[in-house]
This record gives C-alpha cells, structure tokens and sequence, in this order.
C-alpha cells in the first residue's frame, strides 16, 4: 500500500500537463501513487495520461463525464489508499523534495496538516532544486485558522495544493460541487477541526500563470453566486465549532475579504452586466446582515457604510 496518494484533476491542459507529471514522478519519496482524474478532456490530455502510465505504474487513470474539479478531487480522495493525501493542479509543478519533506515534518510532530508556501511560474520554465531541508524553518500550532487570514512569515493560504493532509483529517470533507472558490471552503472546513498542524517557510509549488484558468475569468454574475455559497457553507461549518472564539474571527478577518472580492467583481464587470451583479450582491449583502456575517469592526466603517448603500440602493 502507498503512503501517500498524490490526486491530481486532469481537464483539457495538455500544454503542461507533462511538467506536472513529471515533476510528481521525480519525487525524492517514491512510495506514491498519482491518481489521475481525466474529467472528460477533449485535447490530448488522456492521451498524454496512457503515455506516462504505461512507463509508471503507480500512476491511476479515472475517467468520468467533464463534473468539474470538484468532483474529480472527491473521487479521487474515495479511490485513494495512502495515509495522506497531497492534491495537486494539473497546470502546475512541485518542487522534487515536496512530498519528503511534508511527510518528514508530518511525521516527526505527529501532524495532521503541513502548509507551506508556492512561487509564481510560467508553466514551462525548469523546476528548481535549491531548497536545503537544514534551512527551513517550521511553526508549530493546535490552531492554524489564526494564520490563515494573516500576511505573516508563516501563512496559511486557502488554496488544497499548499498543503499535505493525513487522510482521516479530510475523508469526511467533500469539495463543493459546481463553484469557483471550492479550494477556501474546504481550507476552512479542515482548520475548523483545529488539526495539528505544521507551517513551513519553504516555497515547494510553482503555481502557473495560466490566464485561461478559472482564477482569471471575468467578472460575471456566477462568482457572485459562487461567494454566497462558499461564504454559508464556511458560516454553517464555524457555528457548529466547539471552538466559540473561530466564528468571530471568521466575520473580522475572513468575510470582509470575501466581501471586498465581490465589490471589485460588480466594480470591474461590463457596463452590461454591473446593475444585475451589484442586485446580485445586494441580496447576498442582504443574507449575510440577517446572519450576522458582517460587522463593523471587520469590515471598518467606509466599506460597512458602502454596503449599507448598495443594500439600499439595489
């Protein structure tokens, strides 16, 4: 049985897709399996999978109808037999070292979780190898959601791929289906558990920018939808915490800036479209007042008093 199940979403990304693979392939830890996840490409993505699986057996082909990302990782998670779990985007690359160090970090505090930072890539430039395992520094803590709103050295960001799980920490966390932000909602829903957790201060992802993904689509009337969903879930997962003091920090640190996204969404959409999203988000804004999403503190007072507006005027 593999130690760690490496689960990646494949869908129509055959220009990167072997700079992905082969970088998981290269891994310095091999007790791996790579569970692939065709979610009904129609490039040559499936093609390039059956390339690299027939010279590699630990890599795993699921195949099923395009349902999105969000499936695709909750199938792969069902299909995996590692004891932890590392999920990873197919336009992107991991540093060659990535999965031994997690798992070291993981395995000398008795971890649940192992965050660590990414760096900006072109999707097609060498991956580096010139990080020492002396120099890294790690933080140790019972309750990372306080790092996870914060700007600090040691950050936990909301996306899945800068992290490494022990797989009875999420097994029972399913991706949203259907939205854009399914990555911070799961974020929050594992750090809501208080797991055990390590922060690195390493770079070990190389995030590709990749102008026809998902993060760099217009402003339109869905990532409003989107938001509204993603912002109840993580509401209903905080008010049922046995920790009371997290859904305060949640509304003064996460929410506003769940908020500020949507204002510049209806601020930078088309002429077309800008009345129907700010309506859009006026009856979020509406939803989350009756909820007691939104407070003053968090917010400060200009952004409350301009979503007093746009509730009234919309």
């Amino acid at each position: 049985m593999p130690k760690v199940s490496v689960i990646m979403p494949v869908y129509n990304i055959e220009k990167y897709l072997a700079r992905c693979l082969n970088s998981v392939l290269s891994q310095t830890y091999q007790d791996i399996e790579i569970i692939c996840i065709d979610d009904g490409s129609t490039d040559k993505s499936a093609e390039i999978l059956k390339q690299f699986a027939e010279k590699d057996s630990r890599i795993r082909i699921l195949s099923q109808k395009n349902q999105g990302v969000s499936i695709a990782r909750n199938n792969g998670l069902k299909q995996s037999k590692g004891d932890f779990i590392y999920f990873i985007d197919s336009d992107d690359a991991v540093h060659p070292k990535t999965i031994e160090i997690c798992l070291k970090f993981a395995e000398q505090y008795q971890a649940d979780l192992v965050c660590f930072a990414f760096e900006r890539s072109d999707g097609l430039s060498p991956i580096k190898d010139n990080i020492s395992e002396k120099h890294i520094k790690a933080l140790i803590t019972n309750n990372p959601l306080k790092l996870a709103p914060s700007h600090r050295k040691f950050r936990i960001a909301f996306n899945v791929w800068t992290k490494f799980y022990r797989k009875n920490l999420i097994q029972d966390i399913s991706f949203i289906d259907g939205v854009y932000y399914e990555d911070g909602a799961h974020t929050y829903a594992v750090l809501a558990k208080h797991p055990k957790t390590v922060v690195l201060d390493a770079k070990l992802y190389y995030y590709t920018l990749n102008m026809a993904s998902i993060s760099n689509l217009k402003s339109s009337p869905k990532q409003l939808y989107d938001y509204r969903v993603v912002m109840n879930y993580i509401n209903d997962v905080y008010l049922k915490s046995l920790h009371k003091k997290d859904i305060r920090l949640i509304r003064r640190r996460v929410y506003p800036r769940y908020l500020n996204n949507q204002y510049k969404c209806c601020k930078n959409a088309s002429n077309e479209q800008k009345q129907e999203m700010l309506q859009i988000f006026a009856q979020s804004l509406r939803i989350f007042y009756s909820k007691k999403m939104i407070s003053l503190m968090g917010c400060g007072l200009i952004k409350y008093l301009r979503y007093q507006k746009i509730m009234k005027k919309y």
